[in-house]
C-alpha cells in the first residue's frame, strides 16, 4: 500500500498539469463525501471544473469514480509528505485541526477552505482554535458567525472570510425525505427508532445501549443502531457485541456506514446524546428527537467563555424530548408521544431551520461562486 501511496504522489505532483489541481479537496473518510457533493457537482457539472479528490479512504467510492473532472489520488500515510507541497489556488477540507498537529498548512499561497460536517455551534464540540489557521469558513448559519468572531476577537485573531453557505447534507437529506416518504412501506411495527449517539465513553450506546435497545424491541419497535464512525473505528468490541446479541432479530438493524442516508429517511425518531446527528434529522426530516441525557461531551472545557449557549444545546428541548438514562423504561412511552405528535414538531422544525441555517436549497451555489472567485484572483471580502 505505502509503494501505492508512492504512486498516487508522483500522479498529483508530476503527471498532473497545474491547470487541473487548482481546486483541491481532501476527504479522510468515505462519510464525508456527502459534505461535499452538492459543491463538487455544482464545479463539475455545471462550471466544468477540473477538480482533484485526496481521499486517506480506501473503500471511499469516489475513487472509483468516471467522472473524468474528477482527477482521485489516496493518500493516508503520506498524508503529512503530501500537505506542505501542495501548490493549488483552494484547498478545501471538512478536517479541524489545520497546522495544529501533523497536517500543516502548504509553504505555497494556497487558501484554506473548510466546510462543516455538522450544523453544530464551533465552541464546544471542537478543539479550541480548530478552524484558526482556514482562510475562509463556509458557515452553516448565524450561530458560526458569532462565535468565529467572538473566538477572533478574544484571542486577537485576524479575521476570515465567513460565508453564509448553508448546509448541503441538510438538503440532500430534506430533498430525499419528501421523495422517500410518498413510497415509505408500511411496517408491521409500531415505528422505526434510529440509536445514532456521538462517540465516547459516555455515549448512548456505551452507557446504556444493550438495555435501551431491548426495551424498544420488546416494545414492538424496529430499531436501527448507527454508531459514530469513530466508535466503529475504535470500539470493534462494542459493535460485536450489538451484532452478537440482536443480529438474528429480524427488527434490528446494525449501519456501520454513514456514507448514506437511508436510516436517517427510514426512521420515525431519532434517540441520541448531544451529536451533531440531532439537528441533521431534525431540520432535514421536520421529525422529532429523543435526547438520553448522558454527560455531554466537551472537547473545549473554555466554551463557555464565550457566553454563547451551543446550538446544539440550546435547541435540544426545542426539536424533541429529554429523558434521563436511568428512566429508560419510560423512553417507549416518550416515543409514543412524540411519534403521536409529528405534525407540531412538522412545523416548529420547518421554522426553527429558517431561523438558523443559511441559504437553505442553494448552499452549493453559495460555495462553488465563492471558490471560483478565489481562482480567478477575484478580491473576495468577508461579509462580517
Amino acid at each position: 500500500m505505502l509503494l501505492k501511496e508512492i504512486h498516487e504522489l508522483y500522479r498529483f505532483f508530476w503527471k498532473t498539469p497545474e491547470e487541473k489541481k487548482e481546486i483541491v479537496f481532501y476527504t479522510e473518510h468515505e462519510g464525508y463525501y456527502p459534505n461535499f457533493e452538492g459543491l463538487i457537482k455544482e464545479l463539475v457539472g455545471k462550471h466544468k471544473q477540473t477538480i482533484c479528490y485526496v481521499s486517506s479512504d480506501t473503500h471511499d467510492p469516489i475513487l472509483q469514480t468516471s467522472e473524468s473532472r474528477i482527477k482521485t489520488f489516496y493518500v493516508n500515510k503520506l498524508l503529512t509528505l503530501f500537505m506542505p507541497f501542495v501548490n493549488c489556488k483552494v484547498f478545501v477540507m471538512t478536517l479541524t485541526g489545520l497546522n495544529q498537529y501533523h497536517l500543516k498548512r502548504s509553504a505555497a499561497p494556497v487558501h484554506y477552505v473548510y466546510v462543516f460536517h455538522a450544523l453544530v455551534s464551533t465552541h464546544m464540540m471542537y478543539q479550541f482554535g480548530a478552524f484558526d489557521y482556514y482562510d475562509t469558513i463556509f458557515c452553516v448559519g448565524p450561530h458560526q458567525i458569532r462565535e468565529i468572531r467572538k473566538h477572533e476577537e478574544m484571542n486577537d485573531l485576524r479575521k476570515k472570510i465567513l460565508i453564509e453557505a448553508g448546509y448541503y447534507r441538510l438538503e440532500r437529506i430534506n430533498q430525499a425525505f419528501r421523495k422517500n416518504s410518498l413510497t415509505k412501506p408500511a411496517s408491521n411495527a409500531k415505528g422505526a427508532i434510529l440509536i445514532a449517539p456521538s462517540w465516547g465513553k459516555e455515549n448512548v450506546l456505551e452507557s446504556c445501549g444493550e438495555r435501551l435497545v431491548n426495551v424498544l424491541i420488546k416494545a414492538g419497535y424496529e430499531v436501527i443502531v448507527r454508531p459514530h464512525p469513530e466508535t466503529v473505528r475504535r470500539c470493534p468490541e462494542l459493535i460485536d457485541l450489538f451484532s452478537t446479541t440482536f443480529g438474528a432479530n429480524p427488527h434490528f438493524t446494525l449501519e456501520t456506514s454513514v456514507a448514506t442516508d437511508d436510516s436517517i429517511l427510514r426512521a420515525d425518531v431519532l434517540i441520541c446524546d448531544c451529536s451533531g446527528i440531532a439537528l441533521e434529522y431534525a431540520l432535514g426530516t421536520e421529525r422529532p428527537v429523543l435526547f438520553l441525557d448522558v454527560p455531554i461531551k466537551i472537547k473545549n472545557k473554555r466554551y463557555t467563555e464565550q457566553g454563547i449557549e451551543p446550538l446544539e444545546l440550546f435547541l435540544r428541548s426545542k426539536i424533541g424530548m429529554i429523558v434521563s438514562p436511568e428512566k429508560l423504561d419510560s423512553v417507549p412511552q416518550s416515543v409514543a408521544t412524540l411519534i403521536a405528535d409529528k405534525e407540531k414538531y412538522k412545523q416548529r422544525l420547518a421554522r426553527l431551520r429558517d431561523e438558523n441555517v443559511f441559504a437553505f436549497g442553494q448552499s452549493s451555489k453559495v460555495c462553488a461562486r465563492h471558490i471560483l472567485d478565489i481562482v480567478v484572483g477575484k478580491g473576495v471580502a468577508s461579509l462580517y
